[in-house]
């Protein structure tokens, strides 16, 4: 039995440490000897002026290599940016696992902190800049074949001095699917700009299949995941870190068998700082666990992950930097949370961040906010979108008319759910036989006092349910109003 395998995988880790592994390899310390060496002797031998050129030649050389080998240190530790030191076969690798778009992200980000490139790194970015004067030539041939001079016609372009401030941030998102983290503080547009892309993957991709966990279960927004195939919906802001935990693990659970089921499935986490203070309160490390497993492997496998968080110092999500650096990040800025963007001028994300530019933007942008895409390491105007929930953020009002479709909550979308959305008539919101049996108990409880776990468990058609599958099934009701959260693990009838 051999292990050989030429494509096998390494994580974050492993390439960060063959990085510094190549980096270490500078001879800056040696070079200062030999200047100095080298300069005494060429002082016996010629003049003691010759010497001290020599010495002090070597002496500065032997400095930039020591501060560029330093700063390559933090760009390793902090960043994730390897690809520019990386020897020949370790780059021929990494290009195969992290692919060309991201290995020219790095190359790019590490000359624009004023890095120098590996001889590897310089044949990979001439080999990309022959292919595409190549591609422009060959379309271009084509077009004049196609036209005769007779059928031509003036093409008058006209000049918009804001198109280099545009992007189609949802195209981006949607176009091919990668792990992502989208920042923004509460009513920033992160769930409208998640909504719009999830409708438009979709679109293009249909056999992508979508799994939410929604830490936050607010009705007014579950007209965002209506398109999404499963969502694991639950209250955490009121509860205790061990309910919120066991929650979690259940449904990270849940979404690991349905992804072996499926050929694509992208996982979508929201409010990921939320979640990840209650997990930090319990001393869980899963989100971390998880994170970091589907950013390492998950893509080669057909498994995805969207993370959104209220700001980007991870730290505040139970998360670390080898985790998000091989995401692609998002940030959404608007007017009120310029304070907070300048707060973040020192988080690893950014390339850039001119808060003259991004209030120059928000003020520009239709929506009235500027978003910065990492892929590109720049800031533009956010685009106009479609709000799919049932409440304006901005001006806090609840939108006319805008009821959001049914969907069923804590279970794949089958053909029958496919009828319930596409139904002109109102349904019934479906619920699982297991959410019936605990509804039903509420409906006859005679005590109409809130209910705990314990009270549940003594009824004998539930005695049999574990606190965790009694706690997913209560969440199910919550999230369709059936039932209300009390806080302290205590649940009620709406009407009592």
């Amino acid at each position: 039995m051999s292990r050989f395998d030429p494509n096998l995988a390494k994580s974050p880790e492993q390439w960060c440490a063959s990085a510094l592994r190549d980096n270490l390899s500078d001879r800056s310390g040696h070079l200062i000897v030999a200047g100095i060496v080298g300069g005494g002797f060429l002082a016996s031998a010629t003049t003691p002026l010759l010497g001290g050129i020599l010495a002090a030649y070597c002496f500065v050389k032997g400095m930039q290599q020591a501060i560029a080998a330093d700063k390559n240190k933090k760009l390793i530790k902090h960043v994730g940016c390897i690809a520019h030191v990386l020897n020949r076969s370790d780059f021929r690798s990494y290009r195969n696992q992290a692919g060309d778009e991201k290995v020219l992200a790095e190359l790019q980000y590490a000359e624009s902190e004023g890095m120098s490139l590996s001889a590897e790194a310089w044949e990979f970015m001439d080999e990309l800049s022959a292919k595409l004067p190549a591609a422009a030539s060959s379309s271009q041939d084509v077009t004049a074949e196609r036209q005769s001079p007779s059928t031509q016609t003036a093409v008058i372009d006209y000049y918009d001095p804001t198109a280099v401030n545009q992007i189609d941030i949802v195209s981006e998102m949607s176009d091919r699917v990668n792990n992502t983290v989208i920042i923004g503080i509460p009513g920033s547009g992160k769930g409208m700009l998640v909504a719009n892309a999830i409708r438009e993957i979709k679109r293009k991709h249909p056999n992508i299949k979508i799994f939410v966990i929604d830490p936050k279960a607010d009705p007014k927004e579950a007209g965002y995941f209506t398109d999404c195939d499963v969502v694991k919906p639950f209250a955490c802001m009121d509860a205790k870190p061990s309910t919120v935990a066991a929650w979690a693990e259940s449904s990270f659970e849940d979404y690991a068998k349905y992804a072996q089921q499926n050929n694509q499935t992208l996982l979508i986490v929201d409010e990921g700082t939320m979640l990840g203070n209650k997990l930090s309160q319990a001393k869980s490390t899963l989100l971390v666990d998880k994170l970091t497993a589907y950013t390492s492997g998950g893509d080669s496998v057909g498994r995805n992950v969207w993370i959104v968080m209220q700001s980007p110092y991870v730290t505040g999500a139970s998360l670390n930097l080898s985790t998000t650096s091989q995401m692609t990040s998002i940030v959404i800025a608007f007017s009120e949370n310029i304070g907070a963007i300048a707060q973040w001028k020192s988080a690893k994300i950014f390339k850039q961040l001119s808060l003259d530019e991004i209030a120059a933007l928000i003020e520009a942008s239709p929506k009235g906010r500027a978003i910065y895409y990492g892929k590109t390491g720049r800031w533009y105007m956010m685009p106009e979108l479609t709000n799919y929930s049932a409440y304006d953020r901005d001006s806090r009002k609840y939108l006319p008319g805008s009821e959001s479709e049914n969907v069923t909550i804590d279970s794949p979308q089958g053909d029958s759910s496919s009828d319930i959305n596409s139904s002109t008539e109102p349904q019934e919101t479906q619920i699982s036989e297991r959410a019936q049996a605990v509804l039903d108990y509420f409906n006859a409880a005679k005590n109409k006092e809130p209910k705990t776990l314990r009270d549940l468990k003594k009824s004998a058609k539930l005695s049999n349910y574990s606190d965790i599958v009694l706690t997913v099934t209560l969440t199910e009701l919550v999230s369709i109003e059936k039932i209300i959260f009390n806080g302290e693990d205590q649940w009620s009838k709406v009407d009592w």
